[in-house]
């Protein structure tokens, strides 16, 4: 074998082993001759506007939007009749969430006219990977968005975040060395991604919800990250 046609193997072999794929996502626009949609947002919360879901789910929400590609005006339609999402062979029903604003039940849009809206789903809270598969409804044309939605999750977000700055503690309480080692490791507290507190914040934090017990510690800090956007619709 050639050393090209070595290399050439090695790249494909590594974009099988890292899940390396072409599909559209979020973020990303499909269109066919009629119509586009657009993945705006993916996150995964613990309620909307109040409503909690099942005990051992959580809500998944879709902020998408759609556009009328032709100059005509378009037939009234209901979007959520054209997409399914699916995970792990499991196929879910969008909920209809009377809380949730701009779900577009019915939307018939003007030439060149574009609607925005948003899907809500009640999904396994271990869930991780999610596919939407869109059916055009001119012209039949289907593609699959892939996904992995962002964690919104005040209550999972609040622990971690709890976690973390009671390690921080202990380590600056070790005598002698604790304000040395806690310099060295130094870094925002960061969630699957998400930076939830920055590094300049960590203090501040931790002076709020030093002598509080278990449940204050958990309210403080709840507070702290829906004062900061997370745990929110985008």
């Amino acid at each position: 074998m050639t050393r090209k046609a070595l290399l050439v193997v090695l790249i494909s072999l590594l974009m099988v082993s890292t899940g390396c794929s072409s599909a559209p996502a979020e973020g990303d626009r499909i269109t066919d001759d009629s119509h586009a949609v657009r993945l705006e947002s993916t996150q995964i919360i613990d309620e909307i506007n109040g409503v909690e879901p099942a005990e051992g789910k959580v809500f998944l929400v879709i902020g998408y939007s759609v556009e009328n590609l032709s100059g005509n005006k378009d037939t009234p339609r209901v979007w959520t009749d054209h997409m399914t999402l699916t995970s792990d062979d499991q196929t879910y029903e969008p909920i209809t969430a009377a809380s949730l604003d701009h779900q577009l039940r019915e939307t018939a849009l003007g030439p060149h006219d574009s609607a925005s809206g948003y899907l809500a789903f009640s999904v396994p809270d271990e869930v991780a990977d999610f596919k939407l598969l869109v059916t055009f409804p001119v012209s039949g044309k289907q593609e699959t968005f892939e996904f992995r939605p962002a964690d919104k999750r005040i209550g999972e977000n609040a622990e971690f975040v709890l976690t973390r700055l009671e390690q921080i503690e202990r380590t600056r309480n070790i005598p002698l060395i604790g304000n040395l080692l806690a310099s060295l490791s130094s870094a925002p507290i960061r969630y699957l991604g998400t930076v939830l507190v920055p590094e300049d914040e960590i203090d501040q934090l931790l002076e709020r919800t030093r002598g509080l017990d278990e449940e204050a510690s958990q309210a403080a800090v709840e507070e702290y990250l829906l004062s900061h956007g997370h745990g929110r619709l985008d």
